[in-house]
């Protein structure tokens, strides 16, 4: 589920609801009120699809939690971690673009209206980042402890979600700046952290494909009755 949703938000999210990057929080308000205005029927197809496939993110949250405790003992608390994390962060797809189809269905509103939905969705979407960070530390410290010797998960593949997991911390300093690289769409803040969001979907469902498939070819066939 990983690569559809992938493919799913790049067209919704980013080509339809014009956010490659968004616009910069510098804007003025009749600025953010043109762009709904320009681009209604875009945005709201971009925003409605976005909220509809936003549930495959638990989907396949959950396909990796079968993977994690496949590693994991008898202790399960980091495979249910990631569980959490990718359910609420779930949450994070479908609530801030409710914010920006409220402003497309409404273009005729008052400018300072539009904006603050506009700069509301963006503020949810990415200061949510904490949920991301603990789905994704729970998985990195569950196949860290992989028993085997060799593990379902590559170690480097762990700690590149470490990695992510403590760049989102960046998204710290988007409530002080409106322009330049730490806004939401400056180059550190959208260009570097927001974009490994899409990085590590990707990564990450690759190699859990991997082990999957290698679980798959390990499991005996269960024996023939009769």
């Amino acid at each position: 589920m990983g690569p559809t949703l992938l493919i799913l938000l790049i067209l919704f999210f980013a080509l339809l609801g014009h956010n490659i990057p968004p616009y910069s929080a510098a804007l003025s308000a009749d600025d953010i009120a043109r762009h709904f205005r320009e681009h209604t029927t875009s945005a709201r197809i971009g925003m409605t699809g976005m909220m509809v496939s936003g549930v495959l993110y638990l989907v396949w949250g959950m396909g990796i939690t079968k993977v994690m405790e496949a590693a994991e003992r008898d202790n399960d608390l980091l495979s249910r971690l990631q569980l959490w994390g990718a359910g609420f962060t779930t949450l994070v797809l479908v609530f801030p673009p409710a914010f920006w189809l409220t402003a497309a269905f409404r273009p005729e509103a008052d400018p300072a209206i539009l904006m603050m939905l506009y700069d509301t969705g963006w503020i949810m979407f990415d200061m949510a980042f904490s949920l991301t960070m603990l789905q994704v530390t729970a998985f990195a410290l569950c196949f860290l402890n992989d028993w085997r010797a060799e593990p379902l998960i590559p170690r480097p593949v762990c700690w590149f979600a470490i990695w992510v997991a403590v760049a989102f911390m960046g998204f710290c300093f988007l409530p002080f700046f409106r322009d330049g690289p730490f806004s939401r769409s400056g180059f550190f803040n959208y260009w570097v952290e927001f974009s490994l969001f899409f990085w590590a979907m990707l990564i990450l469902s690759i190699f859990t494909l991997r082990a999957l498939t290698r679980l798959q070819r390990d499991t005996p066939a269960p024996a023939p009755h009769g």
